[in-house]
């Protein structure tokens, strides 16, 4: 069987999925390490036996929804190749609004950032890769997305950054940063986006908080005032219907500059505000 052959034939057997081509050619060039334009100019290159059966199990693999990154072990964020697996979250493309604003927003050589909920280390890698002298601390629960975090951070060669384990702000202490950034779970449990196919292999503690998705957005915006110097900034990506509440949240706890941004689909996806000790 040639590469356009079993093309033809992933095609074939993905046509439930959005994009079937993409995929296919997403998880040939990832088996047999070739770039999409090597596919498309040696499509009469022949797949030997093992290819084949390898190739096969992750077409069936993605047939009943499991994500592309989880097939090949990536996703690309911020133009930063990351390493992902099962059991951590993908990084989404509308998290790159956020990591853009936080450069909008602090043009300053030298920073203490705080990134909750880091996961595998998507945010505060994308910060490292343009500010290092930037020094970025990320904090998660979850053991296996902190080990794929320090593989990404040591894969890419960033020194400004390292990552350490945590629930919030628990193991902090008295620590304080100029930034704080997070991305937490912020959907309800009961959010019909949920029965997604790919959604339904992501780890849901990544993905749900309580309180209609709101619990973990308050703790985060009422501990950070204890751990944000004077003038330091927290910036917290949330639901498309969650700003109104994300804004009043802020100014109850005392943030004054307080504004939220839309995403890539202009939905009010970020909300941040300054720090001012009273």
């Amino acid at each position: 069987m040639t590469w356009d052959q079993w093309l033809h034939w992933a095609n074939l057997k993905l046509k439930k999925s959005i994009s079937p081509k993409r995929d296919a050619e997403i998880i040939l060039g990832q088996v047999t390490k070739k770039s999409r334009a090597q596919l498309l100019a040696f499509g009469e290159s022949l797949l030997e036996y093992d290819t084949i059966i390898q190739l096969k199990s992750l077409i069936y693999r993605r047939k009943k929804g499991e994500p592309i990154a989880y097939l090949v072990g990536s996703k690309e964020f911020w133009s930063l190749d990351l390493k992902v697996s099962p059991g951590t979250f993908i990084p989404r493309p509308d998290t790159e609004c956020l990591v853009k604003h936080v450069f909008d927003l602090l043009k300053v050589s030298h920073l203490n950032v705080l990134d909750l909920g880091t996961g595998v280390g998507t945010i505060a890698l994308a910060l490292a890769s343009e500010r290092p002298n930037w020094n970025i601390t990320g904090i998660d629960c979850q053991k296996k997305a902190l080990f794929l975090a320090h593989k990404n951070k040591l894969l890419l060669n960033f020194k400004n950054v390292k990552f350490i384990y945590g629930d919030w702000f628990k193991y902090l202490r008295n620590k304080k940063f100029n930034l704080i950034v997070s991305n937490p779970p912020y959907i309800d449990k009961n959010d019909s986006c949920l029965q997604f196919r790919d959604m339904i292999f992501e780890p849901k503690n990544a993905l749900v908080s309580k309180q209609k998705g709101l619990e973990d957005l308050t703790v985060i915006c009422k501990y950070s005032t204890q751990h944000l110097r004077q003038n330091g900034w927290l910036v917290l990506e949330h639901g498309w219907n969650q700003g109104n509440y994300m804004r009043a949240l802020f100014f109850k706890f005392g943030f004054t500059h307080i504004h939220t941004i839309r995403d890539y689909h202009h939905y009010e996806r970020v909300t941040y505000g300054k720090w001012k000790s009273h």
